[in-house]
Order: structure tokens, then C-alpha cells, then sequence
């Protein structure tokens, strides 16, 4: 019987949001325990604090996955009375998906984007972009469909609206199997001529692997003949933040409204920009430096989780609808995404968002 480990709740958040996006001063990832421990139940939440830790216990999680760190700067010490001694010895490890969690698709800032029904969304502030790939694989005419398919499920041939985009060209392959070959077709120290088929195709950064695996194993060579471009025509892309389009015009006022009651608040703080609101920009958690980017890209609005006074007074400047709903109440929103991931992927281990992640600010 398979054991659900550690590993592959790390493997899982790679597939989704890979942690080579976090920023480079981050600390995502393991952060207490071993790839190898076993895993019988897990435990979702914004912040390992001691109510969630609690939780775990009572529910019998061996592991707790957060989007902040629970260690960030470097300790000088372990007092008994903290959340990182209690973690190590009660034997719960801690995954953190923090700077990758919120770039990613389907990640903070895009739920974020969907929360408040924004269309046409598009990233706010370009972290990093990575050339696509061009796979070009020789093939026998009778495997070519096969092959191409098994590329396509893997992730090959998608470009913006468009997917199953490959390039067929026939022609005659030429090989000599060696004496201590096997080969699929011919004999060994024969020089084999062969109708073929050079499938190419367009691959993202991030299902490069994947791919060149399924065509390895639909492929019927046993030694595959193959090539893999840098295509610097079009490259993956990764941002922070999202800019998008309300579906109407709102006052400043409503807008502000409209945020507390999609994003559950109980309260938040907004200075106005003094203009009707249609295009928005978002950044959950500490986005507010982002304030003149948005402006420069035609925002009336960006909704973030904190600000500094001079950027309340800048956005009121540059006519820009600045709303601080709260490190938490912008980021929250990513738990239930972050569970459905982990439990679409590893559906043999329950995972629930921790009931006692919260909010510790008051309002009245």
C-alpha cells in the first residue's frame, strides 16, 4: 500500500505553483519535517499560529500547509513557548507556499481577481519570463498520431486560444542499429530506411518534463530521436498582482462596498480617487507599492491588503481609488483553491482549511 508522504504534498504544490517563482528573498517550501514523513490528514491555513496548531492536533494532521512561513528571518533561538518548537515536537511538518502562491495562476491574486469578478485580467507587475521550448521528434508514420496525442496530454501544442497545435513533416529517417541493439524496426548492421514523420511542437517552460516523458513512452524507438529549442518568439510569463475590467462603472463609494461584500470584511479603509470605477488592479497582502504602476496602466482602483499614509495621499493625487481590505481578508480568499488543489491531486489524504485561521484584527 502506498503511503501519502510529505514529498508529494510538495510535489503537488509544484505542479500548480511552482516554487522556483518565489521571490528570491522568500522562504517557501519544507520548512520543518522530512520529505519522507507520512501523511494521514492535512491542515490548510493562511499563518501557523497556536489556535491552528492546536487544531492539527485535535484533528490528527501530521502536516499543516500555510501560505506564510512560519520561519522567515533566521532564528537565534527556539523558545519552548513558540509555534516552531511546538511544530517540531509534536512532530507535524510545515509546507509554506508563500511568493510562488501568490504569482501563480489559481493562485492569490488571481482568485483575488475572480472574487471581484473582474474580466480581461491580465498581470500587473512582471516578475519573470522564460522562453517557450520547440520539441521536434522524428516518428514512424503509423505512431505519429500516437505520439502527438500523448504530447498534447502532457501539455504540447497550447498557444493562447488555441491547443493540439503540432507540425507534421514526412520524410526518410536512416539508422544502423548496433550489434547490441534491440530496435523496433529492422536488423542490427543493416542500414534501415524508413517512412518518418517530424512532429514539432510549441511547449510551456513548466510541462517541458512531462512532456518529453509521455513522448518517450509512446514513442516505439528504443533510442528516440529528438531536439528542444529555446523558441524566444513567445515566453511564459509570471506576475504579480492582476489588472482587469469591471462589467460596469462604479462610484468610488460602491466599489469600496462592493469589495467588503464580496470579500467577506468586516471592515476595511479606502481613500478615494474622486473618478468612476472600471478598471482595477489587485495585489493581496502588501501591494500597495504597486499604487503608480497601476495608475501608469489606466487603473481607477487597486484593492491591496496594507498602506503607508504617503501612498493614501498619492493615490487621492493620481485619482486612483486606493482600498486596503487587509493583509488578510486579500488573501484568504486562496484557501479553499489551495485545499481543492491538494485534494484533487491527493485524494487519499482529507485536507480541510484550519477552522481557526483568522483574522486577529478587530473592528468597531
Amino acid at each position: 500500500m502506498n503511503m501519502t508522504t510529505v514529498q508529494d504534498y510538495i510535489n503537488a504544490i509544484e505542479a500548480f505553483a511552482p516554487f522556483s517563482l518565489a521571490e528570491s528573498w522568500d522562504n517557501a517550501g519544507l520548512l520543518i519535517g522530512s520529505g519522507g514523513d507520512v501523511v494521514t490528514r492535512a491542515l490548510v491555513a493562511l499563518d501557523a499560529t497556536m489556535p491552528v496548531l492546536d487544531e492539527a492536533l485535535r484533528l490528527g494532521a501530521d502536516l499543516i500547509v500555510t501560505h506564510h512561513p512560519v520561519i522567515f528571518s533566521p532564528l537565534k533561538n527556539i523558545a519552548t513557548n513558540s509555534v516552531v518548537y511546538r511544530l517540531i515536537r509534536e512532530g507535524i511538518a510545515m509546507v509554506s507556499a508563500h511568493t510562488n502562491l501568490d504569482i501563480a495562476e489559481g493562485g492569490v491574486n488571481s482568485v483575488l481577481a475572480a472574487r471581484l469578478a473582474l474580466e480581461q485580467v491580465e498581470g500587473l507587475e512582471k516578475i519573470d519570463g522564460s522562453p517557450f521550448c520547440k520539441v521536434a521528434v522524428t516518428v514512424p508514420v503509423p505512431d505519429s498520431d500516437k505520439v502527438y496525442h500523448a504530447m498534447v496530454e502532457a501539455g504540447a501544442g497550447t498557444q493562447g486560444d488555441y491547443s493540439h497545435c503540432g507540425f507534421f513533416v514526412r520524410g526518410e529517417g536512416r539508422f544502423k542499429p548496433g550489434d547490441k541493439a534491440n530496435p523496433h524496426i529492422g536488423n542490427a548492421g543493416v542500414l534501415e530506411h524508413v517512412d518518418e514523420v517530424k512532429l514539432e511542437m510549441l511547449v510551456s517552460p513548466s510541462d517541458l518534463d512531462s512532456v518529453l516523458a509521455a513522448m518517450k513512452t509512446a514513442h516505439p524507438y528504443e533510442e528516440v530521436a529528438f531536439d528542444v529549442f529555446h523558441n524566444y518568439g513567445l515566453e511564459q510569463n509570471a506576475y504579480l498582482g492582476r489588472v482587469g475590467k469591471l462589467s460596469r462603472e462604479m462610484s468610488p463609494e460602491d466599489f469600496a462596498a462592493c469589495v467588503k461584500e464580496r470579500l467577506g470584511l468586516s471592515g476595511l479603509k479606502y481613500v478615494s480617487g474622486g473618478r468612476p470605477v472600471e478598471r482595477v488592479a489587485v495585489c493581496g497582502g502588501s501591494g500597495a507599492d504597486f499604487l503608480h504602476k497601476a495608475a501608469a496602466m489606466g487603473c481607477q482602483a487597486l484593492v491591496t491588503g496594507e498602506s503607508k499614509h504617503h501612498l493614501l495621499l498619492d493615490a487621492a493625487r493620481l485619482g486612483v481609488t486606493l482600498i486596503d481590505a487587509g493583509h488578510y481578508g486579500t488573501e484568504r480568499v486562496v484557501l479553499g483553491p489551495l485545499r481543492d488543489q491538494l485534494a484533487e491531486r491527493l485524494p487519499a489524504v482529507p485536507v480541510t482549511v484550519a477552522a481557526t485561521d483568522g483574522d486577529n484584527i478587530n473592528y468597531i
